[in-house]
Order: structure tokens, then sequence, then C-alpha cells
């Protein structure tokens, strides 16, 4: 499901900061084991790719298997600040946080293999759809790799 993110990985970024380093098959099963349901297929595959790619592409942001259920609270922070409505689920997977004042989720629930994600950050009143996770996945690349030296 990742092959346009793997590609423009291994052409412009693995030359610069190396091959992604993934999280091993028992971690994302003790991921799932704690989450209580099994992560959607796209997600899965990138956990076992780049889950543990701590010093590559996504270094300083939380994307690693390590931080999905600390994302939670921090979703859940900027909603309260937001003043939003919104719940966070139990079935809710936040993939993604920065800083503190951004997230990214999807819903496991919904059963999808390439799940449709949520985003906001602290200047948004509600959250906005942002894709499809292999979608958000590509585009974030994209956008990170236009940053690094060529």
């Amino acid at each position: 499901m990742l092959g346009a993110a793997k590609s423009l990985h291994a052409q412009l970024l693995a030359p610069v900061l190396g091959e992604a380093v993934g999280a091993s098959i028992d971690e994302v099963a003790k991921l799932e084991g704690r989450l209580g349901f099994a992560l959607p297929r796209a997600y899965r595959e990138y956990l076992l790719w780049m889950g543990r790619d701590f010093n590559g592409i996504f270094r300083g942001s939380n994307w690693f298997v390590s931080d999905v259920e600390s994302n939670s609270e921090v979703l859940k922070g900027l909603l309260e600040e937001s003043g939003s409505r919104y719940e966070v689920l139990s079935s809710h997977v936040v993939f993604f946080t920065h800083q503190g004042y951004m997230a990214t989720w999807f819903d496991a629930a919904e059963n999808e293999p390439d799940p449709k994600c949520l985003f906001i950050n602290d200047g948004m009143q509600q959250p906005e759809a942002s894709g499809t996770f292999t979608e958000v996945l590509l585009a974030d690349l994209k956008g990170l790799s236009s940053c690094l030296p060529r």
C-alpha cells in the first residue's frame, strides 16, 4: 500500500538520511494488544517500515510506534484548548503529533485498510479531513524532503 511513499523515500530521503528503521512485528503486536484492536493495513505497514526511524525524516515529531498512546493525550489537550466538542474515542489512533500543537489521527473502527484521517492544530476550532493515511504520509514525506540538502 505504501509503494509511492517507499519509492520517494528510496529516491530522495535514504541517500541523505539512510534507510528507514521499522518497528518489529512483536512491537506492533504489543501495541495492538494494548489498544485492543488490529491496526489498519496501511498503518501497520508504515510501523513495520518506519516505526522506529527516530533519526529519519520525522525526527522531532511523534510518528513512532512508541508515541501512539501518548499522542492521544496531546490530541485531547488540543481539542480542549480549542473548545471543540469533538470526542476522542478509544478506537482513534493518533499517529502524529508535533510539539503539542498539531495532531493527525484515524478511527480504526471504520475497518478500512487505508483509513481517512483528521487533522487539527492549535489555531483550528474543529478537526478537518486530511486524506487517507497513505496520502497524509506521502504529503508529509514530500514536504519534508524539500528541506533536505541535495
